[in-house]
């Protein structure tokens, strides 16, 4: 009978691997990629900076491998569909709830504005997907067509991140109960998304 465990080699190194990619995440979410260092992504996951550039090249190949990672994470957990305002209200709940996961993102937004066209093309195609979904949901009457797409998709993923994202002084004015309800800032977001995406009359 043939064996089908993997070799404890093997297992160590998958193992390794994923510590990597959780430390270079968490050095990335605090420092972005300018500040990011793999001397410290290398003593964080007890991994060999050799090993590391072996597997995933240099600080922005790491960079874009835990980006997309993320993004094939944040897919499986929220996947877009037609219903677009909820679709924004889960993607703000997700955001809420990993806070390493959209501060990775908004340095990504900061540091690929740069580079652009420099990512995977994996990254790429899973935006095409979500444009997609909307123009066919506004080719179906439910979404509002007289957006662009790429404008439309733009302005829900900044209202799902919307009072995460707000400069600290305005979130010090804001309401410190609207803050920690997430009920209630779930239910900005579905409205906002809501005049976004219905059509109009």
């Amino acid at each position: 009978m043939v064996s089908t465990e993997m070799p404890r080699d093997q297992l160590r190194g998958r193992e390794t691997k994923q510590r990597v990619l959780e430390a270079a995440a968490a050095e990335f979410a605090e420092y972005g990629v300018a500040g990011a260092r793999i001397n410290r992504i290398a003593e964080t996951a007890k991994a060999s900076k050799e090993r590391i550039y072996a597997w995933f090249g240099d600080k922005d190949a790491l960079f874009d491998h835990v980006m997309q990672t993320g993004l094939d994470r944040l897919a499986h957990a929220v996947p877009i569909d037609a219903d677009l305002v909820e679709y924004t209200v889960r993607l703000h709940n997700y955001f809420v709830n990993d806070h390493t996961a959209q501060r990775v993102t908004m340095w990504a937004w900061l540091h690929d504005v740069d580079t652009l066209g420099s990512f995977s093309e994996g990254r790429v195609e899973g935006y095409r997907h979500k444009l997609e979904v909307i123009r066919d949901a506004q080719h179906r009457g439910i979404v509002d067509n007289t957006w662009n797409p790429e404008e439309l998709l733009a302005l829900l993923l900044a209202v799902a991140s919307n009072w995460e994202r707000a400069p600290a002084e305005l979130r010090s004015l804001g309401s410190a109960e609207f803050a920690g309800d997430l009920e209630a800032c779930s239910a900005s977001v579905r409205e906002a998304a809501r005049r976004l995406v219905e059509p109009r009359s």
